[in-house]
């Protein structure tokens, strides 16, 4: 026996599973994977002094209240009524550190990279966090909902 005889006499094996189960979970893996990263994707709205004032608040990012108003914020307190958030340029994505320290990094410069950013218009805010900082102060930092084609690559 040859092994083009092998080859033509042997049975071809198909999948047991359906393409369209296939489908389905391939299209489930991607929305859960969308999912995860829209929970975990903040932007930096400014920053707090060590007395909780804004030191600044950055001018791209306009915080609204639940009706969509401008929310006027001069301390950490007022910060708790944020709803959403309107920016003008687009806001580089990151991960959420919470009420996390932040560690300072080395001094290395890397080379210029597309990193993930939000495009300008409104997002809704889910929480607000303030990553201490090593130098006094804390960051404001905005979880936000991005859906995927709200999402661009920037070059930082």
């Amino acid at each position: 026996m040859t092994a083009h005889f092998l080859l033509t006499k042997a049975r071809l094996r198909t999948s047991p599973v359906p393409a369209s189960r296939l489908a389905l979970a391939t299209w489930l893996l991607v929305a859960a994977a969308g999912a995860q990263a829209a929970d975990a994707a903040c932007i930096t709205a400014g920053r707090l002094d060590a007395d909780g004032r804004w030191a600044p608040q950055f001018q791209t990012v306009r915080l609204l209240d639940e009706a969509g108003r401008a929310l006027p914020t001069r301390t950490r307190a007022d910060l708790s009524r944020v709803r959403g958030v309107e920016i003008t340029q687009p806001a580089l994505l990151s991960t959420c550190e919470g009420e996390r320290a932040l560690t300072r990094g080395d001094d290395t410069t890397t080379a210029k990279a597309p990193v993930p950013a939000a495009k300008p218009g409104r997002l809704a805010v889910d929480g607000v966090g303030f990553p201490k900082l090593q130098s006094g102060g804390e960051l404001v930092e905005l979880k936000v909902q991005v859906p995927p084609d709200r999402v661009v690559m920037v070059t930082r």
